[in-house]
């Protein structure tokens, strides 16, 4: 809760109706980099020597839900962002922000640790908080920006989807963190995601909403797309 992205300024500003438009589609744009990046975290941790079975089918399960073609999380993502004025082919070619690159990197980082643990409660920290978060920001979607339910498919589907994957996940740790040593290690990564997720909704707050431009344009015309 200490660094619970409900709480970051941009979602109480988003949550009164006071967001503008740019940095909706600035979020969308961001989280489209975020998720198509971070997809090869669940075959990360998968890799590890020893890992339960149970585990390995829950990351899978993870993985076909966010990339099943016949409901692509990223389409309905892009969706979103052609609603507040995106072209969801630029954004394709794009990249993301320092601060979305650096929470996708630390999420890779977390799912090669040592331990599976490490990037099971990674994912735990990012994927627990959408319920609260979207539930916060569902109401001003529907009755201040009067936006078509396709249109925000993703925030009410998560606030459903997610906490279901919270919960699966919160058990698998419960399962298998059988010391004190494993119980803190999961704790602390689950606030290490917290803490990155928190510092990508600055860079949304920043650069799309106060207008900080944290974009390299140089690098953003001159280098390809980054892949995590």
């Amino acid at each position: 809760m200490q660094r619970h992205c409900a709480n970051h300024p941009l979602t109480e500003k988003w949550a009164r109706g006071e967001v503008s438009r740019n940095a909706l589609r600035g979020w969308a744009i961001e989280h489209y980099h975020f998720v198509s990046n971070a997809l090869p975290a669940f075959f990360d941790i998968c890799a590890h020597d020893r890992i339960p079975r149970d585990v390995i089918r829950h990351q899978l399960g993870n993985f076909m839900e966010e990339s099943n073609e016949s409901r692509s999380h990223l389409d309905i993502i892009l969706r979103f962002a052609k609603a507040n004025g995106g072209d969801p082919e630029a954004i394709k070619r794009g990249r993301g922000l320092p601060a979305t690159e650096s929470w996708v990197r630390y999420l890779r980082a977390s799912a090669r640790e040592p331990s599976w643990i490490a990037g099971v409660a990674f994912i735990l920290g990012t994927e627990s908080q959408s319920p609260m978060l979207y539930s916060k920001v569902l109401p001003a979607l529907r009755n201040h920006y009067k936006f078509a339910e396709e249109d925000i498919e993703h925030f009410w589907l998560h606030v459903e989807a997610d906490e279901e994957h919270g919960d699966d996940a919160f058990e698998v740790l419960e399962k298998y963190c059988t010391t004190p040593e494993l119980q803190r290690l999961a704790v602390a990564w689950a606030y290490e995601s917290a803490r990155m997720r928190w510092f990508y909704f600055d860079g949304i707050y920043l650069n799309y909403e106060q207008g900080y431009e944290l974009e390299d344009p140089l690098v953003a015309t001159r280098m390809p797309p980054w892949r995590g």
